[in-house]
């Protein structure tokens, strides 16, 4: 159902269970297509698009201290490197783990979420800038900022899945709020 249940005696366990249950059984019937109705009847904004390099370190959520520790010194020491003029591609290829080292560290086009901490940051920084290190859900990323792309005004059928997924859960919070 996602999110977090706050830390709960056994005995309230169950009734928050079933409160969460009827909220996502509410949102099926009602505000998912009320969402959908609102956005597919007008134009919206394509959401801003970024162009990122990327360095990744990875960590499984059952790793120890250690080891995340070891993998975001890696990743700062990556960072680093890149703050001293080393070639991105380069120290990708020697740092990074997953499909970024095989690419030099070229990533594809990212749609920002204004209601994601991430992108908000990702969205201050300038051409060739090197973020800090932001940890994830699955290790540390260090990115280098290529471009931004504003979005545009456009059918939201006609939208990319990923972008579809940010306007829905932007048009969710609104009616959420209200």
């Amino acid at each position: 159902m996602g999110g977090k249940l706050p830390p709960l005696p056994a005995a309230d366990l169950d009734k928050a269970l079933k409160e969460r249950q009827q909220e996502f059984d509410l949102a099926i019937k009602q505000t998912i297509p009320q969402a959908l109705a609102r956005l597919q009847n007008e134009q919206v904004m394509l959401p801003a698009s970024v162009e990122l390099s990327g360095i990744f370190c990875f960590a499984h959520r059952l790793d120890s201290t250690e080891r995340w520790q070891e993998q975001e010194n890696r990743c700062s020491e990556a960072r680093e490197r890149l703050l001293a003029g080393e070639d991105f591609a380069t120290v990708a290829v020697e740092m990074s783990q997953g499909g970024t080292k095989e690419l030099g560290g070229r990533l594809g086009p990212r749609f920002l979420d204004p209601l994601d901490e991430l992108d908000q940051q990702l969205a201050r920084l300038t051409p060739h800038e090197i973020s800090p290190v932001f940890e994830v859900d699955n290790g540390f990323w260090c990115y280098r900022f290529e471009k931004m792309t504003a979005g545009k005004s456009m059918p939201f059928n006609d939208m990319p899945w990923a972008a579809k997924r940010i306007l829905l859960r932007q048009t969710l919070n609104q009616l959420m709020a209200d």
